[in-house]
């Protein structure tokens, strides 16, 4: 167990301030919390879900929390405490149990059913801070049944500063209901983040999640996606540009619980310089839940001989009547079609970036959302200009 010393002291000493600028919601989680986190401690790398990240490197420093912001006011209590926590197991995860002993403020997106959100809800955090910062959110989207919402969240940071994030989502998708979420981060090299994402799906429900890493130095992503009604419906899409030292690691999970449902997984990679890049995707299949059809699937492209990738697609499967598949693949830009576009007068890193980009956008042209779908277009290409033109540091470091 790596040590956790400074943040059981911090919530032990600063307790009485944590209660007093929180919800009291929040506030009845603590002792759970912070009960599982001094069992589990973090986890090292032999927890196979954590096997491709340092956890307890990255918490190392002492980082500031700004524990005196009045709590926000919270509108809907009652539907907040009969959903909040009841995903995010503490006992099962030290980043959710470390968050919920923490965190001060939660965000709740409320859909009430058969309502219809119609443009998309947007949540822009953007970090700021003159000494290195800690920052713990909790962000609740339920959507009863026949409701539809989308919310696009963006984390930014700005000014060289070190930051740490921890982030858990849950997300409760009711009978025939559709939710959209959207995560995007495009922060600096000196920003980590571990976001948790945990959703349930009920009859009939659909969920998109898309996670999309532009830019960052250490970024985990975990989904746990639970499909408990029969004909549920997930899609999960995740893109990481890398370069420098920067490390992106997703790691997912969906649990078909019932029969007749469906999900479909796509994550891409394009790894650059000494860059590193990690997937672990796995899908349960419960004897109860035949029918189930189920793709699985992860590319990478690896762009030089120091970057790396480990990807690791697993189907676990205990009925009999499904369709699953999975596959994994990795490999280097393609040479020919980097002489064929020489051959037309196209400069070598123009034609580098042009395919960087046709590789990334599989995902882009499966994300619903057609605003976001433009605008990331357009991120894409300007971030893949700036690694050719070599000045991506200085927008990281300045």
């Amino acid at each position: 167990m790596k040590d956790i010393s400074q943040y059981i002291e911090l919530f032990r000493t600063e307790r009485a301030l944590l209660d007093s600028h929180s919800q009291a919601l929040l506030n009845a989680h603590r002792d759970e919390a912070a009960e599982a986190f001094m069992r589990l401690g973090f986890p090292s790398r032999k927890v196979e879900r954590y096997r491709y990240t340092d956890v307890a490197e990255a918490f190392a420093p002492n980082y500031g929390l700004k524990l005196d912001t009045p709590p926000a006011a919270m509108n809907l209590p009652e539907v907040a405490a009969t959903r909040y926590g009841t995903l995010a197991n503490v006992q099962n995860d030290a980043i959710t149990a470390l968050n919920t002993m923490l965190v001060q403020d939660v965000i709740v997106i409320y859909v009430p059913a058969d309502q219809r959100r119609e443009h998309p809800v947007q949540l822009t955090n953007t970090l700021r801070s003159s000494v290195p910062l800690m920052q713990n959110r909790r962000l609740l989207i339920i959507a009863e049944a026949g409701a539809e919402v989308q919310v696009l969240q963006t984390d930014k940071a700005e000014g060289g500063q070190d930051f740490l994030t921890t982030q858990v989502t849950e997300i409760f998708v009711g009978e025939g209901a559709h939710v959209e979420f959207y995560d995007m981060e495009d922060s600096h090299s000196r920003c980590h983040r571990f976001h948790q994402v945990y959703a349930q799906v009920a009859a009939g429900g659909h969920l998109t999640h898309t996670t999309f890493t532009l830019a960052s130095g250490l970024s985990r992503n975990q989904a746990d996606v639970r499909l408990v009604g029969q004909g549920a419906d997930a899609l999960l899409l995740g893109c990481a540009i890398t370069d420098g030292q920067q490390h992106v690691d997703n790691n997912t999970l969906i649990e078909h619980i019932a029969p007749g449902c469906t999900s479909r997984e796509l994550y891409k990679y394009v790894v650059d310089q000494q860059s590193s890049g990690a997937f672990a995707g796995r899908v349960l299949v419960r004897q109860e839940a035949e029918k189930t059809d189920s793709i699985e699937r992860n590319a990478n492209l690896v762009c030089t001989e120091q970057a790396r990738m480990w990807t690791q697609p697993m189907l676990e499967i205990y009925a009999d009547d499904v369709k699953c598949s999975h596959g994994s693949t990795v490999g280097q830009l393609n040479n020919d079609a980097l002489f064929y576009m020489r051959q037309r007068g196209i400069s070598e890193a123009e034609a580098r970036m042009l395919l960087k980009q046709a590789f990334a956008s599989e995902v882009l042209a499966a994300i619903p959302l057609e605003a976001l779908r433009q605008r990331l277009h357009v991120l894409v290409e300007k971030r893949f200009r700036n690694c050719e033109d070599c000045k991506l540091c200085q927008k990281n470091n300045r």
